[in-house]
């Protein structure tokens, strides 16, 4: 197994460091016989101020530099330096729990036909802000059991490695647009699986960051459909902008379904549920700027996602 760490969330060089660090020590806490390396894609330009020490953690680490502009280029170029048969592709302000890895190895060898796994990404925190946001943000993806699924994590999953080679990353739209893969692969006949014990701990830095994701999801929906006609819905999102009002009321009732499903399986409450709906209403309204962005054809402004 090679494990490719990409910093897709950049506030700052200091900040990234702390992140890789914190990635790598729980990569070393790994339990199990598992046999892995760990492969870090680092913008070119910290070639000369990357801290050593991180490479110290687990030995035989690399750290690759490129000059690839997106988190997704960097990852791309991650796999095509990975040589094992699996391929795990984690951002750096996750840490998977200490079974993930042969939780990732035991699916894809039980299931010959799964291409990749993915499992659950929770917020750091145990207040009720950051539970409601991880249920609104990371379960669509839940189907609320091991099996199969529609979706692969963003964040962290494990992959074949000839099937992402044939399937890789798109590069220019956006860092929520893994959409286009994961469909891909499906179209080409690959299985996509979802593992709940397969959990990882994402760190949090506070609504900013949650109006940043959501602007790039906003994006994504609208970018990967107009590139991608094949995609769902592609042909309500290629009408224009006048279609925004209609994707956000779908985009909302199945975050409603969604919270309703899987609240308990993030931390959420029974009681705590109207919260959990009366947020989802705002943090898809905070998507409408990124999707006004693609149908323009311009760039998210104050991002700092790569």
């Amino acid at each position: 197994m090679s494990v490719i760490v990409v910093s897709d969330y950049s506030s700052g060089a200091a900040r990234t460091w702390t992140d890789e660090r914190a990635c790598l020590s729980a990569l070393a806490d790994q339990r199990g016989d598992i046999a892995f390396d760990v492969l870090l894609l680092e913008d070119e330009k910290y070639r000369d101020s990357y801290p050593a020490d991180i490479l110290s953690i687990i030995p035989g680490t690399r750290v690759i530099f490129s000059q690839a502009g997106s988190s997704y280029a960097l990852k791309n170029a991650g796999v095509r330096e990975a040589t094992a048969p699996i391929v795990v592709v984690l951002d750096a302000d996750c840490r998977p729990d200490s079974g993930w890895l042969s939780l990732a190895v035991a699916a894809l060898r039980s299931n010959p036909d799964v291409a990749a796994v993915s499992g659950r990404t929770l917020y750091e925190g145990g207040e009720l802000l950051t539970r409601v946001l991880g249920l609104l943000t990371r379960s669509y993806l839940d189907p609320g059991k091991p099996g199969p699924g529609r979706f692969i994590a963003n964040n962290a999953a494990a992959f074949r490695h000839n099937v992402l080679i044939d399937h890789p990353l798109p590069e220019d739209l956006g860092p929520f647009s893994s959409r286009v893969q994961s469909e891909s692969m499906r179209r080409a006949g690959h299985k996509l699986w979802f593992e709940p014990r397969m959990r990882v701990i994402h760190e949090f830095e506070g609504l900013s960051m949650e109006a940043d994701i959501r602007r790039n999801i906003g994006y994504g929906t609208v970018a990967t459909r107009i590139a991608e006609p094949s995609l769902p819905y592609a042909g309500l999102v290629r009408i224009g902008a006048v279609a925004t009002p209609v994707i956000f009321g779908a985009k909302l009732l199945n975050t409603w379904r969604d919270c309703v499903r899987c609240a308990s399986d993030y931390g959420v409450r029974w009681f705590e549920l109207p919260f959990a709906l009366g947020a989802a209403v705002i943090v898809n309204i905070m998507e409408i700027p990124g999707m006004l962005a693609a149908y323009r054809r311009l760039p998210i402004e104050r991002t700092a996602y790569r």
